[in-house]
């Protein structure tokens, strides 16, 4: 029988190269020697943490590489930090445009985007986006112009409570820079 090998310390246990699986808030907090809500705190930058413990979570973030688990947020906050982008617009170069303005917009945010193809001629429409937009509990929703003077279509998203901005085209403005402006809108908005 082979002989058990030592365990480590409980810090090393928990260095970057020592762990094989995701690191979580848990692991930060052991290896920073803080209590899981300083991690938490210092991940969304409160002020009620001093410098010198802020600096040791950073440094125990970076070691591990550890990055918060969007779903995880979603659940303490009760919403994700997906942003959709409901679209109707049968020229495919101007939803690339949306999408990369909307992209640049979320970029560094913590936000990522989810997209939703739709048509508002089909009898399903409004059942449809529902079931995205509480399956997916977006944080909020972006409308293209095509969708976005559809009575019903807002009328349902303001029944659930989804924040809502509207991308409209307008003259001498590319469609990038309008999706960008509303993607920040929205965000900061619920911030």
């Amino acid at each position: 029988m082979p002989a058990r090998k030592k365990s480590r310390s409980r810090n090393s246990q928990v260095s970057g190269k020592a762990l094989r699986r995701r690191p979580t808030i848990n692991d930060v907090a052991r290896l920073a020697n803080v209590s899981k809500k300083t991690v938490s705190r210092v991940i969304n930058n409160s002020p009620l943490v001093r410098s010198a413990t802020r600096e040791r979570v950073g440094a125990a973030i970076s070691d591990l590489s550890f990055s918060p688990d969007p779903q995880a947020r979603g659940l303490a906050f009760r919403r994700s930090c997906l942003i959709g982008l409901i679209c109707d617009d049968p020229l495919p170069q101007g939803t690339i445009e949306i999408q990369q303005g909307i992209l640049d917009a979320l970029a560094g945010t913590g936000f990522e985007l989810v997209v939703r193809s739709s048509s508002r001629t089909d009898a399903k429409f409004l059942p449809d986006v529902r079931a995205f937009v509480e399956g997916q509990r977006l944080f909020g929703v972006l409308l293209t112009s095509l969708l976005s003077d559809d009575t019903a279509l807002s009328g349902l998203l303001r029944e659930i409570g989804c924040p809502v901005r509207r991308i409209l085209s307008a003259d001498g403005k590319a469609n990038i820079d309008l999706a960008f402006a509303a993607a920040t809108e929205l965000i900061a908005a619920k911030r």
